[in-house]
């Protein structure tokens, strides 16, 4: 379905890595899969999720940027498997603020939005200040080793990953 949207309503993929996605891609796929962890920073006490436990994950429609994005919830619970339930298309921002906000129980804060994943405010914060040691200041300093490192909104590998790996031969 095509929506004429204005450009700052819309969903792109500058605006999922400015609020904290994450995005895998496959071999084979068509575009990229960004992803926003749920679990850590859900509302409820005490929380009875891991951070991985459950996501949002996102993927331009075939027919470009100018289309519906596909929108699943994603779960990983207990790192084994993975499933999706595909919600619904999103085409413009505020829907995908709304799941997130729906789903979490918490109101839209992409700073709170680490490393992918949605936290607490006070995970967050604690973050922030670990970031800030001298330690850590250096590493975030020092160069990178490989071209997937040079992206940042590039999410770590996941068991897919290393099912792909071990098909393609790469490992054991």
């Amino acid at each position: 379905m095509h929506c004429a949207l204005p450009d700052e309503e819309r969903i792109t993929e500058d605006w999922l890595k400015s609020v904290g996605f994450k995005w895998h891609e496959f071999e084979r796929q068509n575009t990229k899969h960004w992803l926003l962890w749920l679990g850590g920073g859900l509302r409820q006490k005490p929380s009875l999720t891991d951070y991985e436990d459950i996501g949002i994950e996102l993927a331009q429609g075939l027919l470009g940027p100018d289309q519906d994005w596909f929108c699943w919830l994603r779960s990983d619970a207990a790192g084994r498997y993975h499933r999706f339930i595909h919600l619904r298309h999103v085409s413009i921002r505020s829907d995908v603020i709304g799941l997130v906000e729906a789903i979490s129980g918490r109101l839209w804060t992409p700073e709170n939005h680490l490393y992918g994943s949605l936290r607490s405010p006070e995970a967050a914060d604690r973050i922030r200040r670990d970031l800030e040691r001298a330690d850590r200041q250096l590493l975030a300093h020092n160069p990178k080793w490989a071209d997937i490192e040079e992206d940042d909104s590039r999410g770590r590998a996941l068991p897919e990953h290393m099912t792909a790996a071990i098909k393609g031969g790469g490992a054991k």
